[in-house]
């Protein structure tokens, strides 16, 4: 396995990015594909005013205290949101420590590099590597920063995010951004989105993953109405198979930045009045399973006595949910370009994932049995637990599970044979375990 410091960095976008027209605002992304797992850095050249609202019971944060000061003058150089979870936080001191290395900031007490930081959960039963976001993928995403350009998607922070969890649903998801501007007044939101909940549009229809639901439940009036009849239902309802996938863990970390100065009063209010919002467009939020984060920031640099602070926040809170529908990512999850020909005897090994996870395939014609040895539930898989191939397509095996859907098999540099579960963006890939 490649060591953490080895491992190969991609930055900038990949795939589709929102432009807009903010010039004192940097954004960079990095990511480690091998995760995968990945940062997002929001730089502020000249400084910003930043406050921050926190909702989510199981919140992971870095320096947040000192946007509590109240301070009305610039004084926050930099937001990263990243992967890993608790590890992720290296990303932010790594972003302070560029900022001091390359000069734009020093050791002087009235010229510190202050950056805030919020990591989402991006491990368990959708990543069995170890890799984290860390202080070299922080560098690399701030190094990477340009204004105007927010890559949508699984990308950055939002590499390897999912939603849905709370009713059983194994969606992936991504970081979405949105921009509006009344008068002088920019106004841009971000939202990397790792929720429980689901996502809603504005008529209330789910809108990733309703196809799983049933009929009477594709609106979220309805699917919330079915909840207390269903917490004790069989295996095949919707908590039935939230039982199965297992209790989710997750959080979504948000921004609003405008360039309208704003008293620290206004602008913590702009925080709060924004994540509120929130719960109209991922139901539910904030739960004891999520670590919601909100920062709002101001970079002060126009005046615009018509628009009153009020307005200015129901404009970003609409802005925030066209956000949050961006960051859904629109890709084929599952793919597959191996074409050799491997042999049953060849497939009929046991695969190592990460440092725990062990997978015994047994492979007898056309089909193929996967069964998880180690100390650990791989992609739902239980220690001990037996899943049989339902189907073949191609090169891929079908498996009819709420999270293993599919696997393949490729080789190595050095010519061994790999497994590779749900082949594609979120592929994870085990290699052959050493006699």
């Amino acid at each position: 396995m490649t060591d953490q410091a080895d491992l190969t960095i991609r930055t900038g976008p990949t795939g589709p990015v929102l432009e807009f027209d903010f010039p004192s605002m940097y954004i960079g992304t990095a990511e480690y594909p091998d995760g995968p797992t990945g940062a997002t850095v929001f730089w502020f050249p000249n400084k910003a005013v930043g406050t921050v609202d926190v909702r989510g019971g199981a919140p992971g944060s870095y320096n947040l205290d000192w946007l509590r000061q109240g301070h009305d003058f610039p004084n926050l150089d930099a937001i990263t949101i990243s992967g890993g979870s608790w590890y992720g936080l290296g990303t932010a001191a790594g972003v302070a420590a560029a900022l001091k290395d390359n000069a734009h900031r020093s050791g002087h007490w009235n010229n510190l590099a202050t950056v805030a930081g919020a990591i989402i959960y991006d491990y368990g039963l959708r990543r069995l590597t170890p890799y984290h976001p860390d202080d070299r993928l922080g560098r690399a995403a701030l190094s990477a920063a340009r204004p105007g350009v927010f890559p949508l998607g699984a990308q950055g922070a939002g590499r390897n995010t999912m939603q849905g969890a709370y009713f059983g649903l194994w969606l992936h998801s991504g970081q979405g951004g949105a921009f509006a501007q009344v008068g002088e007044t920019k106004i841009a939101t971000f939202s990397v989105v790792n929720s429980v909940g689901v996502v809603v549009d504005r008529s209330g229809a789910v809108v990733a993953g309703a196809q799983l639901l049933p009929e009477n439940a594709k609106h979220i009036d309805k699917l919330l109405a079915q909840i207390p009849n269903e917490l004790y239902s069989d295996r095949n309802s919707i908590m039935g198979r939230r039982r199965r996938v297992g209790n989710p863990a997750n959080t979504t970390i948000s921004a609003v930045v405008t360039n309208q100065k704003l008293t620290y009063a206004e602008l913590n209010r702009l925080a709060v009045q924004v994540h509120t919002s929130m719960g109209r467009m991922i139901q539910p939020l904030g739960t004891v399973n999520d670590g919601d984060i909100l920062f709002a920031v101001s970079t002060a640099e126009i005046e615009n006595p018509g628009l009153h602070p009020t307005d200015l926040a129901v404009v970003a809170s609409e802005t925030m949910w066209s956000a949050v529908l961006n960051s859904i990512p629109h890709i084929d999850p599952y793919s597959t370009t191996e074409t050799t020909i491997f042999e049953p005897a060849e497939l009929s090994q046991t695969f190592k994932f990460g440092t725990e996870g062990l997978v015994e395939v047994r492979q007898t014609g056309n089909n193929l049995t996967l069964r998880s040895i180690g100390e650990c539930s791989i992609f739902g898989i239980e220690p001990g637990e037996t899943l049989v191939s339902a189907g073949r397509e191609a090169n891929s095996f079908l498996f009819a599970s709420e999270i293993l859907q599919r696997i393949a098999f490729k080789r190595d540099s050095d010519g061994k044979v790999m497994l590779v579960l749900n082949p594609g963006n979120w592929q994870q890939i085990g290699k052959i375990l050493k006699a």
